[in-house]
Order: structure tokens, then sequence, then C-alpha cells
């Protein structure tokens, strides 16, 4: 999020329930001014934690650590109706993509089969089931602390129907061939390398959601040329039905969510 503080100077911030994040970049004193700042104008704010390096690793975490306020890494999170309680350095999660979260949720038709690829500690499949309760979430994640972390949130937000898989997206895929009405794909850095996944467990006929970085002139036009050959060359359509900035990433980059409906070749 993007705050302003009493002296007018931007504060750049992840809120988590209770733990605010912040970047150093910009901060010549270690963060401790801009800890303060936040501690003293958010009455709610009770911990301050800094990122500590880039996301990096196969389960996509990075090193944070304490500034402020009470010294606690776990955070209690809440979106859409649903709670999540986890260590932000072992499990990737934006509170950045919640607008995102809402959108596909007013998408989704009761009844559909859904599956979420790296699936963290499930933020996408659980806010999906908890509001559609006729739906079939199953979320695959390779991080084994996300995916516990994942089978706790279900319990604790009596989501039933979500199904927790831990393991490699390429190969948990052929256990559900032809499952999915309705694919999400949030990882920006490589999800088009998935594209074969996608083709797998989609139905004849489904939608996707593929997040991705790139320069922000481009990113577009070059994924959609991907997926369309790669469509392409295994027999199947892709028409793109909406596309939108989810928000910069640096200067000349952003992250962007490309929906496309896509369709097998009748066999």
């Amino acid at each position: 999020m993007r705050d302003t503080g009493m002296d007018g100077r931007p504060t750049h911030y992840d809120l988590l329930g209770t733990t605010a994040i912040i970047d150093l970049k910009n901060e010549k004193d270690g963060g401790m001014g801009l800890a303060r700042r936040i501690l003293g104008e958010n009455p709610r704010i009770r911990t301050v934690l800094a990122k500590a390096g880039p996301v990096s690793g196969v389960y996509r975490t990075r090193k944070l650590k304490y500034l402020l306020g009470e010294k606690r890494y776990i955070v209690e999170y809440k979106e859409n109706g649903c709670a999540f309680v986890f260590d932000p350095r072992r499990a990737f999660f934006s509170p950045r993509l919640s607008f995102e979260r809402s959108r596909i949720i007013r998408l989704v038709r009761d009844g559909e089969r859904v599956i979420v690829m790296f699936a963290g500690v499930g933020p996408f499949a659980i806010t999906i089931a908890k509001a559609h309760k006729n739906a079939e979430v199953v979320g695959i994640e390779k991080n084994p602390y996300a995916c516990r972390r994942m089978v706790d949130s279900i319990k604790l937000n009596r989501t039933a129907n979500v199904k927790a898989v831990q393991g490699d997206v390429k190969r948990v895929s052929r256990k559900y061939a032809g499952f999915a009405d309705r694919i999400i794909m949030p990882l920006p850095w490589s999800s088009l390398e998935f594209l074969d996944s996608v083709v797998e467990v989609a139905k004849p006929r489904a939608t996707v959601h593929l997040y991705v970085f790139g320069a922000t002139d481009t990113v577009l036009r070059d994924s959609w040329k991907l997926i369309t050959e790669h469509m392409k060359k295994r027999g199947c359509t892709a028409r793109r039905l909406f596309s939108r900035i989810v928000r910069p990433y640096s200067a000349r980059e952003s992250e962007i969510v490309i929906d496309f409906a896509i369709r097998k070749a009748e066999s």
C-alpha cells in the first residue's frame, strides 16, 4: 500500500494484519524513522518488519528483519471474510493482489471447478471457495510449509470445498487432466513456462487468469504472442478477454494480468 505521513512524505509498506513490512531502498537510517512514524500514526499496527532481500528460491520467499514494536513474525491476515495465519518469511504472500482476488471471485460461477496453481497459503483458493460453496477448488503449492498453512486455513475458514495439494504443478497437473473450468496462475516470474499444464488441466473450454512481469510497454504484446503461439501448437485457440496492469514493479516494469479463454480442438 502507499500512504502519506504527517510530514507529507510518501510511506510505502505492505500491511499484513497488525504487521507492516517496509522497503528499505530509500531509507538512510535503516528504516527506523519510518518504523517509528508508522507505529505513531497507525494505532492498529503493532510490528514493523523490513524486507532484507529479494524474493528468491523455488519457494519464492524473502528474508525479513525485525525493526520495531512487538517482536513477532507470525501474521494474522483477513481478506474477503477469510483469515490466514502464517510466517511471511516462509511463504510468499502479496496483499497487493487483494483487488485481483475480489475481481476473480465475482467472475466465478457456482459449480465451477477451479485450479489455483502456485497457491501459496491459499488466498485465491480459499476466498473463492468461501464465496462459492458449490465450487470445487484445488490449490497446488510446491512449498511444504505454505501448503500446510493452506490446510490450516481451509479448516479455519470452513472451506471443505478446497483441496490443498503439495507438489510441483507440472507433475500434479497430470492427476487433474480435463478438470478445470477456471485456472489461476499467480506466479508472475515464470507463469508462461506452465502453459502445457494449463492445457493439461483445462476442460474443452476454460478460462485462465495469468499473471506476468515484464517491461511495461511490451509485456502484454510479448506475453500474448507467446500464449497464442503455444496454444496453436497444442491444437487450442486462445481468445483474450481482459488485461490490466496489476501493479508497477519498477520504473520500467509492471505486473499484468491476462484473462483469456481457451478452447481445445475437438477429438
